[in-house]
């Protein structure tokens, strides 16, 4: 067969392409997605429920085995210094409380991280416990007391000398007085909020972001209470409304509230109010984009969210208890558009996620919880991560 000059060459080419190396000529895409990254078994038992990240090099999580399991055993505190997983000892007698999934971890670097440990014995589930301060300066544990018996339920960490604690302070067997104090760099003081916080995030020195109930209507029925978000900007608290959310009938309360933040123009809302009387609920997701609120379409499988993060790009992470039997996903929003993935579990465990934190400068994701067993009560921490 005769081959014209232009045939000659084309088959030159394909000859030399099919001779070159294959390392090079495709390239792997990776697709971004959960994965586990380590699994922990502090006292044999274990289980993480706060976590978050200052950056790449920087996360900080927290937990302890459930008293159930391991009686007796002390916080798990775990720090990531960009390579591994490392367990940061405290003191012998440092635990939280019999439901230890409310404790908060806060920090600004490996130097500077804030814990808040339970005082005395543990107390019945019909008792509560207050708190302390626990501060690590990269060396050492350094305890500071609050004045009075605060019961931590959040806190932010915006520098050395800007600590913040929210929660309550007990009246009576089940009455509360929701209550705020202060790090100034040498003691903890007491501040008055106009607002009961419900949730808080932070993002930065100078961007806090406090949402919950005017103190003159926190100990009304969730829908009597006047809801408002508040952002601290370093110097002072400014407020900005929320529009009204239509919740159950009768006594109705919030028992979950969540928020992320991104900056002053962006806040995300979670929240759901059940009926003390006929234990319907209502949930929902808000957006504060600068301007205004946006009531956000949650999909209609979603039972319970009880953690939340920014994504880095202008969307929103949520993980979600999802039907009858609370399987459990990770829900993306970005672009308007909703995503889901299903939380990894370990082989032979069931994974429950607790805690959900954005790494700042990246559009990666750290979450941890509690794996358990599929046969006995044994459960381990599991740390997992979206992105690279």
């Amino acid at each position: 067969m005769r081959l014209f000059p232009r045939a000659v060459a084309i088959a030159a080419v394909v000859l030399l392409l099919a001779a070159a190396p294959a390392v090079g000529a495709v390239r792997a895409v990776t697709v971004p997605h959960w994965r586990i990254v380590s699994v922990l078994r502090h006292c044999g038992d274990d289980s993480l429920s706060s976590i978050l990240a200052t950056g790449p090099q920087d996360a900080w999580a927290l937990g302890q085995p459930p008293w159930s399991t391991a009686p007796g055993c002390g916080a798990d505190v775990e720090h990531w210094d960009g390579t591994a997983w490392r367990h940061v000892p405290v003191p012998g007698t440092t635990r939280f409380g019999l439901f230890p999934t409310a404790n908060p971890i806060t920090a600004t670097s490996a130097s500077d991280a804030w814990i808040f440990p339970a005082r005395g014995e543990p107390v019945g589930l019909s008792g509560h416990e207050y708190n302390y301060a626990l501060h690590w300066n990269g060396k050492t544990w350094r305890a500071s007391g609050f004045p009075g018996k605060l019961s931590v339920q959040s806190a932010a960490d915006l520098g050395p000398n800007d600590v913040w604690a929210f929660g309550v302070t007990y009246t009576g067997a089940v009455t509360t007085v929701p209550s705020t104090a202060r790090y100034n760099g040498r003691a903890w003081q007491r501040v008055i909020l106009p607002v009961a916080p419900l949730a808080v995030s932070a993002a930065g020195r100078d961007d806090l972001w406090v949402i919950g109930p005017t103190a003159a209507t926190a100990n009304k029925p969730a829908n009597q209470q006047h809801i408002v978000a508040m952002r601290w900007n370093g110097r002072s608290w400014t407020g900005l409304a929320v529009p009204k959310i239509a919740l159950p009938a009768g006594q109705s309360r919030f028992n979950a509230s969540i928020v992320a933040t991104g900056g002053p123009r962006d806040l995300w809302w979670y929240y759901q109010a059940t009926s003390d009387e006929n234990s319907t609920s209502r949930s929902g997701l808000m957006h504060w984009n600068g301007t205004a609120w946006r009531a956000m379409r949650l999909g209609a499988a979603i039972v319970l969210v009880d953690a939340m993060s920014k994504d880095g790009h202008g969307g929103i992470w949520l993980k979600a208890d999802v039907g009858i039997a609370s399987d459990q996903y990770f829900y993306h929003y970005n672009h308007g558009r909703w995503t889901r993935s299903l939380v990894p579990s370990p082989r032979n465990y069931l994974n429950w996620v607790f805690g959900l934190a954005w790494i700042p400068g990246t559009t990666s994701v750290w979450a941890d919880g509690e794996a358990d067993g599929d046969v006995g009560p044994h459960t381990v921490g599991v740390i997992v991560k979206y992105g690279s």
